[in-house]
């Protein structure tokens, strides 16, 4: 250890640096205050012996300026003095001194002393060092999160959530948030949203939330129904999560057209339907299990249908909501919560209230959960569509001179939506991507009047209001699990033309057929944004029914330039 000796006493001095040199240090002189700064300024002593009475400057003042510019350095500074008074020992602590040494001087006193401040200059290096690769590896875990967390952004991406009709508020309690919330178009209008709550905060919390994503945005884009989409979210969960990981979570598949909410919620709290018009709220309570728990043959995925009329709004929250905590340790509560949603009702402000309210109650105190809530107000949705208003795209080569062919029994009407497939295939060819919406629409009301009305008899008179939809959809399930016969046929074949293509799409069922002329007849109406054969009338070239209009075939003429010359 190289120990600094600043003493004025030339005696005193040679007798401190034998006794140091004997304990086998390095010693470095300085017979006055000045010097002593100088010294330890340009050869670092591990340890000061320091006198306090010296001429230039005093030992209280070189200790002041030793801690006052190398605190980072800890060096310990033991006084040498013949003074014993204690108010002349509290200020040598006061100045910065960390141990006495009196005079006369003792060998092992000295070197007790000596030995002590060098373990303990030792332990502190040690924490010194270990505090920087902790802070050098926090620093990197840090950086890393965040670039992971801007990979995980861009997949659980906002999607629609930006929209007008949507207001939303997400508070993490750290980089990675437990909780997710995700809002897509569907390709026929309306829009699907999801919030989970994952087991646990953080990192470990967030990994699940990246299959979610891709799974709910992909299917909801290629047209899925909401209960598949429930059904492969609890597969992908179950086989990925370990035991005691799952989702609570709700979805919801809202049409804007026809003033209908289908709702699913597995294991979160009590959402709320707001009738704005009535004053009511409506609650839409958890009946399922979260996901990710059981695998799907155990696994109820029922969703309810409802009304969802012009001023309504849905109200979703993760449960960090009611258990946000004021500096007290009192939680917000259901009972707050309600009564935030009904002071906003008649204005059409429930989440704005909402907000102020659990800011109000929070305010002072550390969040302890990661906090989610979102409103989704109903509105018109124009789904007017216009070949001037088509996007345009890379055009493709793909499969242009190509045919499909399907066939559809009992078994596999009841288990299998060929929607998605032939679809995807499709958007493969030429510029017909451009073309996404129109044909989706085309190709899902083919499908649907195929299945719905022509195998299972299904009146679309029951359509003219939400509780009829639900009735609908209830009768479409129960028919299906009765169905012990009949068949859907499809085959879609491509031609090129110039400057685009020719899509002939046809489409059989077994059924007994139904008045296609009435349907014809109304084909000039000019209602775009209604189902059925009118809004396919709109998008086709031709239209042709033939045995009894069991049997349908359409001329789909597309563009590579995504307008018509």
């Amino acid at each position: 250890m190289k120990i600094l000796i600043a003493e004025d006493n030339a005696t005193d001095r040679l007798i401190l640096k034998k006794l140091v040199e004997q304990q086998g240090h390095e010693v470095v002189e300085a017979k006055n205050g000045k010097e002593a700064i100088e010294k330890y300024s340009s050869e670092l002593p591990g340890i000061v012996l320091l006198d306090v009475i010296m001429p230039e400057a005093d030992g209280f003042e070189v200790a002041k300026f030793i801690k006052l510019n190398y605190d980072a350095l800890y060096t310990p500074i033991i006084f040498i003095t013949s003074l014993t008074e204690t108010e002349f020992l509290v200020k040598c602590i006061e100045s910065g001194g960390d141990d006495f040494f009196t005079k006369p001087f003792n060998r092992i006193v000295l070197q007790a002393k000596i030995d002590a401040f060098i373990r303990a200059k030792n332990l502190y290096q040690t924490v010194v060092k270990q505090k920087q690769e902790i802070e050098l590896y926090s620093e990197h875990l840090v950086q890393e999160q965040r670039v992971a967390k801007q990979i995980f952004d861009n997949v659980a991406h906002k999607g629609a959530l930006e929209e007008a009709y949507i207001s939303y508020s997400v508070s993490a309690l750290s980089i990675f948030n437990g909780d997710i919330l995700l809002a897509a178009k569907r390709p026929l209008g309306g829009v699907n949203v999801l919030l989970g709550d994952f087991t646990g905060h953080g990192l470990p919390a967030s990994i699940g939330a990246l299959p979610v994503s891709d799974i709910f945005y992909s299917m909801t884009t290629k047209g899925f129904e909401l209960f598949e989409i429930i059904s492969k979210l609890n597969e992908r969960l179950h086989s990925i999560l370990p035991t005691g990981f799952f989702c609570c979570a709700i979805l919801a598949e809202i049409d804007f057209e026809q003033n209908s909410l289908t709702f699913w919620n597995g294991g979160l709290p009590d959402a709320y339907l707001i009738k704005r018009k009535s004053g009511e709220l409506l609650e839409l309570p958890s009946s399922h299990l979260p996901l990710g728990i059981v695998e799907n043959d155990k696994y109820d995925i029922n969703i309810d249908m409802m009304a969802f009329e012009d001023g309504d709004s849905i109200f979703i929250y993760s449960d960090g909501v009611i258990e946000a905590e004021d500096d007290r340790g009192e939680m917000f509560g259901r009972d707050n919560l309600v009564l935030a949603l009904l002071n906003g009702v008649s204005e059409g402000k429930s989440f704005d209230s909402v907000s102020q309210a659990i800011k109000s109650h929070s305010k002072g105190s550390s969040q302890g959960d990661d906090i989610t809530f979102l409103e989704v107000r109903n509105h018109f949705e124009d789904q007017t569509y216009s070949p001037d208003e088509v996007e345009q795209v890379q055009v493709k080569s793909g499969p242009s001179d190509s045919s499909i062919n399907l066939f559809l029994g009992p078994q596999s009407l009841k288990s299998y939506n060929p929607m998605p497939m032939l679809f995807d295939m499709l958007m493969e060819i030429g510029n017909l991507r451009s073309y996404r919406t129109p044909l989706f629409t085309i190709l899902t009301e083919l499908y649907s009047n195929s299945l719905e009305h022509g195998i299972l008899k299904l009146s679309s008179s029951l359509k003219r209001s939400a509780d009829g939809f639900a009735e609908y959809y209830r009768l479409r399930e129960a028919r299906l699990d009765a169905l012990k016969d009949g068949y859907v046929k499809i085959a879609i074949s491509h031609a090129d033309l110039a400057d685009g293509g020719m899509l002939t799409i046809h489409f059989e069922d077994s059924g007994e057929g139904f008045d296609y002329k009435s349907v014809e007849n109304i084909k000039d109406d000019s209602k775009l944004s209604g189902r059925g054969y009118p809004l396919i009338y709109k998008l086709a070239d031709s239209v042709v029914f033939d045995n009894n209009g069991s049997t349908v075939t359409i001329k789909f003429r597309w563009y590579s330039t995504g307008k018509p010359q």
